[in-house]
């Protein structure tokens, strides 16, 4: 077995071609594709927010993590 992570953008058409490096062997194989979007990462300072505004920020949202994380929140995905 082989892994590869390979990073890319989604365009439009939602096809997606991944060439594969020589040494992956010829034949039969079973591909596995798991898509994790990527966050984008928020400049906070530009935003004008502090390290102590984000820490009581997430200090403040911690209450809320179990009930984020809940695995019925991923209808909440889809909208």
């Amino acid at each position: 077995m082989k892994t590869l992570t390979i990073r890319t953008t989604i365009g439009v058409n939602r096809q997606l071609t991944i060439p594969l490096p020589e040494d992956v062997q010829l034949g039969p194989a079973e591909v596995v594709v798991i898509l994790n979007p990527l966050a984008e990462q928020l400049d906070l300072k530009a935003r004008g927010w502090t390290e102590s505004d984000a820490a009581e920020t997430r200090a403040r949202l911690k209450s809320f993590e179990a009930d984020w994380e809940a695995p019925a929140m991923e209808a909440y995905d889809a909208l």
